[in-house]
């Protein structure tokens, strides 16, 4: 047989002590770093609404608000009305906690005069907390303005079915509202 070697356990447990907490440390900043690469918002205000829809996420929403939204932000949709930057980002930041993939596909835009924009859309949706988990399928139209000396959205509404988005994908209260669309639409 083979002799055995003294192997300080002093000098692996020594180890162990400082690499797993070193690596941990190291590997959990990669995400966070990762994701937060700097992402700029074009100058032209139809592909600047486009690229904030689709870039943002959980990690980036700060950031990107700051590009996007001005500090004195109106926002209005089915859930409520918002005021101020910091009010926007904490309500996007709740949003998007359980986000697992959200992409929009922009459909149409008019301009209505130099600082006001709708924008017709179709947001798909994977969340952790609606439908189990699969895709939803949202239509829905944004208003936006900007300020003409900043270059950032100052007011934003959202008009969408909130049974569409949320209550049919609720058990119970889901098959409620389909089957009281299915009633009204036989009549």
């Amino acid at each position: 047989m083979y002799p055995k070697k003294n192997v300080s356990s002093f000098s692996i447990t020594t180890f162990l002590r400082r690499f797993i907490p070193l690596s941990l440390l190291i590997f959990s900043c990669i995400p966070s770093a990762l994701s937060s690469t700097k992402i700029t918002l074009p100058k032209d205000r139809e592909a600047r609404v486009i690229k904030f829809f689709n870039s943002a996420n959980f990690s980036n929403m700060k950031s990107l608000c700051e590009k996007f939204y001005h500090p004195k932000i109106i926002f209005d949709d089915p859930l409520g009305t918002i005021e101020g930057r910091s009010e926007m980002i904490k309500y996007y930041l709740n949003l998007y906690q359980n986000v697992v993939d959200i992409k929009f596909d922009f459909k149409d835009s008019t301009k209505n005069n130099s600082n006001s924009y709708m924008f017709s859309w179709v947001m798909y949706l994977k969340t952790k907390s609606l439908k189990s988990g699969e895709e939803i399928k949202l239509e829905g139209v944004s208003h936006l303005k900007f300020d003409p000396k900043t270059n950032l959205v100052i007011y934003h509404r959202d008009y969408f079915d909130m049974g569409a988005f949320i209550y049919e994908h609720i058990p119970l209260v889901g098959s409620l509202i389909r089957y009281i669309k299915r009633k009204l639409s036989s009549h």
